[in-house]
């Protein structure tokens, strides 16, 4: 199970990064064509993450801390897909930057489970 979150843990970090530059794009008002992408790659991060909680839990990681990823692997593509509709007019920057917090939440929270991970198949290697 480690070497299947360790992967995941980089398709984390590619995807992460790759929707962050997009989400940049679009927040600047360019890269409109690059929503899709942009959404793909919300959607295979949250994936990612929500695979790398139920891997956690059967090597008996923190519960709380799975257990936020499971919360945010829902929330981040949830408040991304509705994201438009939400707080319309000049108050919508407080969307965006909630949508941008939870997305580096998710990233830290893969990051977290990753190496917890990794120190426990270290552990149990001594």
């Amino acid at each position: 199970m480690s070497a299947a979150i360790a992967i995941l843990r980089w398709i984390v970090r590619l995807t992460g990064l790759a929707a962050l530059l997009i989400g940049f794009a679009l927040w600047s008002g360019t890269g409109y064509n690059l929503l899709g992408a942009h959404q793909g790659l919300g959607y295979v991060l949250s994936i990612s993450l929500l695979l790398m909680a139920v891997f956690g839990f059967t090597q008996r990681l923190s519960p709380t801390l799975l257990t936020l990823a499971l919360l945010l692997s829902l929330a981040v593509p949830g408040l991304g897909s509705m994201q438009t509709r939400l707080l319309p007019g000049a108050a919508h920057w407080v969307i965006e930057v909630l949508h941008l917090l939870l997305g580096l939440a998710a990233i830290t929270l893969a990051e977290r489970i990753g190496g917890q991970a990794r120190a426990r198949a270290k552990s149990s290697a001594a």
